[in-house]
């Protein structure tokens, strides 16, 4: 007899492959972090219910099923708009529900699908890596690298996708410089300090 944790993995997993002859998307948007090692950028990233933090436009991001950071758990993620005339607080203006698939702190990646959203996602599995630039150690930066499979989204192109992920990634290593500099006392950018005599 199945158990339902066994039936809900596999229609997520039937969810996750393509129909067969349907269009997909696929792309990977990345951006630098000149100042931070990818050991320092790692924690960022892994933070499954963080991304609040990181990436402007998202308001709410919060655990929504399972334990933050394992395989399976599930998080809200919502944009809010000003609430209508006459209205107290803010109204959610887009969300999804995102499930962590994999998470390996050893290869800096996870990899998440969209299981909900008001934004007209169908099947969506993207991934999220830090990579070392060159000798880490040596270097002291990385690459974010934001990679997705989709099928088409209602109300977009290709090219707006990859343009949003583009900017979303490029504004997630702005803010983890930001982090990582305040963390380590330093300012973002990693400029010279010079000393007065």
């Amino acid at each position: 007899m199945e158990t339902k944790e066994a039936a809900a993995a596999e229609q997520l997993q039937q969810q996750q492959q393509p129909e067969p002859g349907q269009e997909q998307w696929r792309g990977a948007v990345e951006a630098a972090l000149p100042s931070t090692p990818a050991s320092a950028a790692w924690p960022h990233i892994a933070s499954f219910c963080a991304l609040h933090r990181y990436l402007p436009g998202i308001d709410v991001c919060q655990l929504a099923a399972g334990d933050d950071g394992r395989p399976g758990c599930v998080r809200y993620v919502a944009s809010l708009a000003p609430a209508a005339a006459g209205g107290a607080g803010r109204e959610v203006a887009s969300w999804a529900r995102e499930e962590l698939l994999e998470i390996d702190g050893g290869a800096r990646r996870l990899a998440y699908a969209v299981i909900g959203s008001s934004m007209g996602f169908g099947r969506y599995v993207a991934s999220m890596a830090v990579a070392a630039d060159g000798d880490e150690a040596a270097a002291g930066r990385c690459r974010l690298v934001w990679a997705f499979e989709c099928d088409p989204v209602q109300g977009w192109s290709l090219d707006g996708l990859l343009g949003y992920l583009d900017g979303g990634v490029k504004a997630i290593a702005a803010r983890i410089e930001e982090a990582a500099a305040a963390a380590a006392g330093a300012p973002a950018g990693g400029g010279d300090v010079v000393a007065a005599a």
